[in-house]
């Protein structure tokens, strides 16, 4: 198949000059977004921090278990919505600007669908968080915020999936802006709730919940605003693009699916990790280190991940464009920047782990378990790294399939496997020995989806595709693929 663009007039660029502009392309990108992803993540670090001045043990043992549950479902939607970076960016690498804005508008029902059905959920929530086994009072305040948090399955992903169409079309501080003012709107609104600072009465780790889905619902407004603006209905006529399409919802779903279902796996195998392997195996203790040591690495992940959502975006529009040597470019950019930053925070993880722990719990047996388990993020991070940064841009290629594949493979294996065989075998080593377990997990895939994208099977693939033609790819059968002129 023939994929014709116009010629580009740029001036010829040295070797040199030219890496040193797509990495600062890359930077430039990656900066917003890392900032996005941070301020989501720090809506959830300012939740817990906020609970843990409650002085309830039990409710600081069960905002991770609570927030598991939900996300375990929400997951689905967002795989599906996180692929309109991918049809936006390559729709703008061919100039086919009313595209991009046709699947930001995709994303919106997507969300009222999965929102509406996440309501279906509630009066099973009680049951599920039963299951566990945890504590009596730590099920009660997981029940109060489960409730709630389920209210936040639409906005979240309408958010999150127009934030990833204007991360698409190279527009990403509009999304960094709408996040970081979220996140104001989130810790304002929480500590009156929680706290009742003007009067209410206090709701304690509800407050946290309901905070939550209002500075999620804020959020979602204000990129609709922004899709609708003149600014951006002129160059891609949003105000005409925004009728349910059968056919994008179709590719949403087609190249979406695969994400939401591996996402929905591997949040299930951490509800697992968390709540069976460690919540029901061993102490509270070892479940407030494993929920405080996450909220550390959140921290860690989520600017990486922010890296590997910009540089979907990249990879889509030089893949649009006809490009796929500046996108191998793009990738070593990014990988050098995600080794450097992860590289960092294993240093510091390493040295001062247990102080980072003792900040949130000075506890003696729960500062002694979070000092191992940070041990552990020290070592998987740099792997953790790869991992995250060839997702984003296998992502951006639409090669979604069998690195989805190995990925729920290997979270079951590693993580629910190996993590059940070492607890069985070392009870006395407590939470480390599932983490063990997880870090073994992080080092398989960085090297698993390092070879997925030096394989160069995403050089085959055509997003625009036809279902037809996206099972031949997935399967493995050979295409000719012509691109700007030339066979690849």
């Amino acid at each position: 198949m023939a994929m014709n663009h116009p010629a580009s007039t740029a001036p010829t660029l040295s070797h040199r000059e030219q890496r040193r502009a797509e990495t600062r392309n890359v930077i430039m990108m990656s900066i917003p977004v890392v900032i996005t992803m941070s301020a989501r993540a720090m809506m959830d670090v300012a939740d817990y921090i906020m609970i843990t001045w409650l002085d309830d043990p039990a409710a600081q043992a069960a905002i991770l278990p609570a927030q598991i549950i939900m996300w375990t479902y929400i997951v689905f939607g967002l795989g599906v919505a996180t692929v309109v970076s991918t049809f936006a960016s390559q729709a703008l690498g061919r100039n086919e600007h009313r595209e991009c804005s046709a699947y930001a508008w995709q994303v919106v029902y997507v969300s009222i669908i999965f929102g509406a059905i996440g309501l279906l959920f509630r009066p099973a929530l009680p049951g599920l968080l039963a299951m566990f086994g945890h504590d009596p009072d730590v099920q009660i305040q997981e029940l109060a915020y489960g409730r709630i948090a389920l209210l936040t399955v639409g906005p979240t992903i309408a958010s999150m999936g127009l934030a990833w169409f204007f991360v698409g079309i190279h527009r990403p501080w509009i999304t960094m802006w709408s996040a970081i003012e979220a996140n104001v709107v989130n810790v304002v609104v929480g500590a009156v709730l929680m706290f009742g600072l003007l009067g209410n009465e206090p709701l304690g780790i509800a407050g946290a919940a309901w905070g939550t889905f209002i500075a999620v619902c804020y959020r979602t407004v204000r990129l609709i605003l922004a899709l609708v603006m003149p600014s951006t209905a002129r160059q891609f006529h949003s105000l005409n693009t925004w009728r349910p399409s059968w056919r994008r919802l179709w590719n949403f779903f087609r190249v979406g699916a695969p994400l939401g279902f591996q996402g929905v796996c591997e949040v299930t195998v951490w509800a697992i990790f968390v709540n069976v392997l460690i919540g029901r195996r061993f102490s509270t203790e070892d479940l407030i280190a494993t929920n405080t040591a996450w909220q550390y690495m959140r921290v860690a992940f989520f600017p990486a991940y922010g890296v590997g959502h910009a540089l979907a975006a990249l990879v889509g529009k030089s893949l649009g464009a006809g490009d796929p040597n500046r996108a191998i470019r793009e990738v070593r950019a990014a990988v050098a920047l995600t080794l450097a930053y992860m590289g960092l925070l294993s240093i510091i993880y390493w040295v001062w782990g247990e102080e980072l722990i003792a900040v949130f719990n000075p506890d003696p047996r729960v500062v002694e378990v979070g000092r191992k388990v940070m041990l552990c993020a020290a070592v998987f991070q740099l792997f953790d790294a790869l991992g995250i940064t060839y997702a984003g841009a296998l992502r951006g290629a639409g090669d979604t399939f069998v690195p989805a594949a190995m990925m729920v493979a290997s979270h079951w294996i590693l993580v629910v496997g190996a993590g059940w065989v070492v607890a069985e075998a070392w009870p006395q080593g407590g939470a480390l020995g599932p983490w063990l377990a997880a870090s073994l997990l992080f080092i398989t895939i960085g090297f698993l989806l390092w070879w997925r994208w030096h394989c160069r099977a995403w050089m085959k693939i055509d997003v625009f595709s036809s279902s037809k033609r996206a099972k031949r790819i997935a399967s493995g059968q050979p295409e000719r693929t012509v691109v700007v002129g030339g066979e690849l």
